[in-house]
């Protein structure tokens, strides 16, 4: 998918960009806070780091995703029901522990639930999302390097990756077409530099997607 920069940007959209990269401080200020979710240490920078500025970037064209098999019943669900879609087994499989808590909230943000994790010697952390708007829609707010972007399917479902534009080596995203008007967020941040490359990281990421997948499609 090819892109193109805007110089400017209404207050909504740009509001909904920074919040990407707030949600990545986020995750790394719960490793901090929250240790207990894996038993091990993870040293991050401090939470109340400022988020970088982000410039949006405009999708040309639609993302001609496959028709979705069905809905996922992701709509209006809470933190702690969102927990609950990475099963014990799927957890040991993504590398995560825990029982997983609520991803701290900063203004005009989403439900969701953060585990953290370690695969050797990297550190990370791992987000579910429910974004109350389409894939389509929602892309057209996400400021992805267009050189990241790879799209492709889940159990049927149409998901686009996508890492942070300037910020490649934090982490991963994937989006998932859970539903009409409803987006599946998964976010991977690693909290260990240098500790996994891109594709590992964005593996991580799709293997969190394709756990979450899994298990709402059997409820």
């Amino acid at each position: 998918m090819r892109s193109r920069r805007r110089s400017n940007c209404s207050k909504g959209r740009c509001e909904g960009i920074s919040l990407r990269v707030r949600i990545g401080y986020g995750l790394i200020a719960l490793a901090g806070t929250a240790v207990a979710l894996t038993g091990c240490t993870v040293n991050g920078p401090t939470p109340d780091a400022a988020p970088a500025t982000s410039v949006p970037t405009t999708k040309n064209s639609s993302l001609n995703l496959p028709q979705r098999p069905r809905e996922l019943a992701v709509a209006g669900k809470q933190d702690t029901e969102i927990c609950n879609w990475l099963r014990s087994d799927q957890k040991r499989s993504v590398q995560v522990g825990g029982s997983g808590r609520p991803v701290p909230k900063n203004g005009n943000n989403y439900n969701g639930c953060a585990f953290l994790g370690e695969a050797g010697n990297a550190q990370f952390g791992v987000a579910l999302r429910v974004v109350p708007e389409g894939i389509n829609s929602f892309m057209h707010k996400v400021n992805s390097s267009p050189e990241s972007e790879t799209a492709y399917e889940i159990n049927g479902f149409g998901a686009v990756q996508g890492q942070l534009a300037g910020g490649e080596s934090l982490g991963c995203d994937v989006f998932v077409d859970a539903a009409e008007g409803q987006t599946l967020w998964i976010n991977m941040m690693l909290q260990t530099p240098g500790g996994m490359n891109n594709q590992q990281m964005c593996d991580r990421a799709k293997q969190a997607a394709e756990a979450a997948v899994t298990t709402l499609q059997s409820s």
